[in-house]
């Protein structure tokens, strides 16, 4: 496959300079305020814009929130309103959807928590987030190497590739952990 080599290292170092700045909000940081539904749909595809997102593939929609209800992935909302709870419950679900089935993350999302519970596993969440972005981002400074520095097709085919083999590797770790969960 043939890759636009400059393109290519112009693209990584721009989604470099994003991912460095990249943040999700703590839980002090999230609206105190109660949202409805289409409030809470822009804020979380606010937080979450690092995901691309399109008709087909949404990362959130009216239509999902209610099948996570609905499905008891995350509490009804108040009188139609959403709290921080539920703030919380949507950006963690909609970014671990990326990756995971609804069954894996009802395995370690647990869909009645109170707020001081949520308060614990969101921002333990965000730290989790936010030290995995940068040990990611050095693992993707190293592997682009070749691609940033010698501007040649066979480094970006590799890096096509490593990251296809990283992604494999972490989906299969993440499966054989959620299926241990009530094995003894």
């Amino acid at each position: 496959m043939i890759y636009d080599v400059q393109l290519m290292a112009s693209k990584l170092s721009r989604w470099e300079k994003y991912m460095d700045s990249y943040q999700l909000p703590t839980w002090e940081e999230l609206p105190d305020l109660e949202l409805y539904m289409d409030q809470l749909i822009s804020q979380v595809r606010r937080y979450l814009s690092l995901f691309p997102e399109d008709e087909q593939n949404p990362v959130i929609t009216p239509s999902i929130i209610n099948n996570y209800v609905r499905l008891r992935v995350m509490p009804a909302p108040k009188r139609k309103r959403y709290g921080k709870l539920h703030i919380a419950y949507a950006i963690m679900i909609c970014a671990l959807k990326q990756v995971m089935t609804l069954t894996e993350i009802q395995k370690v999302l647990p869909p009645d928590l109170d707020e001081a519970q949520m308060r614990q596993l969101y921002n333990d969440f965000v730290r989790k987030v936010t030290t995995a972005t940068r040990l990611f981002m050095d693992e993707v400074r190293s592997s682009a190497k070749s691609v940033m520095e010698e501007q040649n097709a066979y480094g970006c085919e590799s890096l096509v590739l490593h990251s296809a083999i990283t992604s494999m590797l972490y989906k299969l770790l993440t499966v054989k952990l959620t299926g241990l969960q009530g094995q003894e």
